[in-house]
């Protein structure tokens, strides 16, 4: 790609917010987890669903640590925001002064989940894997298909939370269910529509995994996008396993931190392979 190219293709882009923290956040958002959460209370997060990512990820973005994650029919992970010195609570949150804000972690339906559980099956059986299907579609049109997810959690934090607090939907979308064209851009939040939220809903944040993250806010009626790097000019990220996302590396550290040991769908690495063609094809 030419540099006219690049230029080109952040045009869209202008106007776009964005929040961005550095590596070193997101590193010890990794170790406060673990530091502040009950371990039995972090292992029953459901992997399957993404919620480990969630509590990940909120924790970086809000620099501060859940004071209750869900492990007896609450909501998914409660923050005291009123602890929090972030001066971007109104676009992370959708709400102003606030003391507290309700997660509800949704990760969207799809085949793949059960798909990795069947390989791991048919492994141990001597078997080979079978074939996963997906259809690559757009990061607007994962956003619109998330929308009985959306409705569900606003039942569930109108049921479980109330008026005073921030109420939140965290929406996971894994990329083997919905590869999204847009995966390889830094910068996606321009080109989502507004989505349409219930009256519970302050704000939703959607992570496309495995490298994108937005947020919506009602108060602020605009997408945020939300970025990991460092503004240092002699700044360096982290040394990634190959085939892997930045992301998926912290996710590993998490995982291993947290002492939880059971298989991540979401921890995974891509190669390329050359397939031989059959010798009757054209």
């Amino acid at each position: 790609m030419t540099d006219d190219d690049g230029t080109k293709s952040f045009d869209g882009a202008i106007g776009t917010h964005i929040i961005a923290i550095n590596y070193e956040v997101m590193d010890w958002a990794t170790e406060a987890l673990p530091a502040h959460v009950p371990a039995d209370d972090l292992k029953q997060l459901k992997l399957a669903a993404g919620e480990h990512l969630a509590a990940m990820l909120t924790t970086a973005y809000l620099g501060i640590v859940p004071v209750a994650v869900d492990v007896r029919g609450g909501v998914d992970l409660v923050y005291r925001v009123a602890d929090s010195v972030s001066g971007a609570l109104p676009s992370l949150l959708g709400r102003k002064c606030v003391e507290f804000a309700d997660f509800e972690v949704k990760s969207m339906p799809g085949g793949f989940r059960e798909h990795d559980a069947a390989i791991s099956r048919a492994l141990k059986g001597g078997e080979g894997p079978g074939t996963h299907w997906a259809t690559v579609v757009s990061a607007n049109d994962v956003v619109e298909a998330a929308q009985s997810m959306i409705v569900k959690a606003a039942k569930q934090l109108r049921d479980k939370s109330s008026p005073d607090r921030a109420r939140v939907v965290f929406i996971v979308s894994h990329f083997f269910d919905r590869p999204y064209v847009e995966c390889l851009d830094l910068l996606i939040a321009h080109t989502l529509t507004a989505p349409t939220l219930p009256d519970e809903v302050d704000a939703m944040w959607v992570f496309l995994a495995p490298s994108h993250l937005v947020v919506w806010s009602a108060v602020d009626q605009r997408w945020t996008q939300l970025l990991l790097g460092d503004l240092k000019e002699d700044g360096t990220a982290p040394e990634v396993d190959s085939g892997m996302e930045l992301l998926q590396h912290y996710e590993g550290l998490f995982l291993e931190r947290a002492g939880i040991e059971r298989p991540s769908p979401f921890y995974y690495g891509l190669g390329a392979v050359e397939i031989e063609p059959a010798a009757n094809s054209e």
